[in-house]
């Protein structure tokens, strides 16, 4: 039998790939039909997956800790939470897939027909997102809470998570197009005053929902320094002022303080009295390395409700035991 010539290779790799993953075929056989090496088909599999030809979902049981949920609930006050059971450490992104999960789940329930839903950014709302399951959601509003993170657009920045969600609600979005952090306090002011920009911090004050990621001010793992929104010199800053993470750009100490930096004064967006005055507000965040963020910013009223991992709600309790905290 005469084999197929192939002038583009992309159709090599799906032909390939189609009969070892649907035709369940060994790389053996397939290597027979082709007539080249079995070390060759597994070249080939590999390529295809890496050029996205091939996608790979594995649909792992997302299992609830209720004890965990129940001792953090109680003792930080919160409205509500929900802490995925982990049995050993995950790799970070496989970590955040996993709360993405269960928090796509979750705020299914705060999506509610005529209500406004505000978004902050981060990879963790990026994951929650991309879980949820698209429908149709009566005259629901998504806003941006916080101003855009760079010049291009970035599949965790605000910009991309309003139109992601939106489409997949066929709801109204509203962007916040000015920088998220600006030279001086008067540029700040300036663009505060812009119609656009007030329409859409006008609309986040109205938000009943908000769904926030929680950064870190540790250089490796906080995101906006990592992805060039904020130098070396602004995080050493806030580090110095005693800042260990942030909701939507504002900063506060382990305690939920604000950190005392100007910092505040030049960023662009939704302010923190009007974010905290939001009914249900959603932390979307985990991993034992944000205890002391996601620690202050529940403490500092930022979250009421926590969509987490349980090494991280184990952590949070023992800081807690250890600071004597009590709500």
């Amino acid at each position: 039998m005469k084999r197929k010539s192939y002038d583009d290779r992309s159709e090599l790799l799906a032909d390939v790939a189609e009969m070892y993953y649907e035709e369940v075929k060994t790389q053996a056989q397939i290597s027979g039909n082709f007539g080249i090496t079995r070390s060759a088909i597994s070249r080939i599999l590999t390529e295809a997956r890496q050029k996205g030809i091939v996608e790979i979902t594995i649909h792992r049981k997302i299992n609830f800790n209720y004890a965990l949920e129940q001792a953090l609930k109680q003792r930080f006050n919160l409205r509500s939470t929900h802490i995925v059971s982990l049995q050993h450490t995950s790799r970070r992104e496989a970590l955040m897939n996993r709360i993405g999960t269960a928090a796509a789940r979750v705020i299914d329930g705060y999506l509610l027909p005529n209500q406004t839903v505000g978004l902050a950014w981060g990879y963790t709302i990026a994951a929650t997102i991309e879980q949820f399951s698209a429908h149709e959601i009566e005259n629901i509003k998504v806003v941006q809470l916080v101003g855009v993170l760079g010049s291009s657009m970035h599949t965790y920045s605000g910009q991309a998570l309003v139109e992601q969600l939106t489409r997949k609600v066929h709801g109204e979005g509203t962007y916040l197009y000015t920088p998220f952090i600006v030279k001086d306090a008067e540029t700040a002011q300036a663009l505060l005053l812009d119609p656009s920009t007030r329409k859409a911090i006008t609309i986040g004050q109205q938000c009943q929902t908000a769904l926030l990621g929680v950064g870190s001010t540790i250089p490796e793992h906080c995101s906006l320094y990592q992805g060039g929104y904020i130098t070396l010199e602004d995080l050493t800053t806030l580090q110095n002022a005693g800042a260990v993470g942030d909701v939507g750009g504002h900063y506060f100490d382990i305690d939920g303080n604000t950190a005392n930096s100007d910092f505040h004064q030049r960023m662009v967006g939704i302010s923190k009295s009007d974010m905290k005055n939001i009914p249900n507000r959603i932390g979307i965040a985990g991993g034992k390395l944000k205890t002391e963020a996601i620690y202050g910013a529940i403490v500092g009223g930022y979250l009421n409700i926590l969509i987490s991992d349980s090494q991280l709600a184990e952590s949070l309790l023992q800081l807690a035991d250890k600071k004597g905290y009590k709500k």
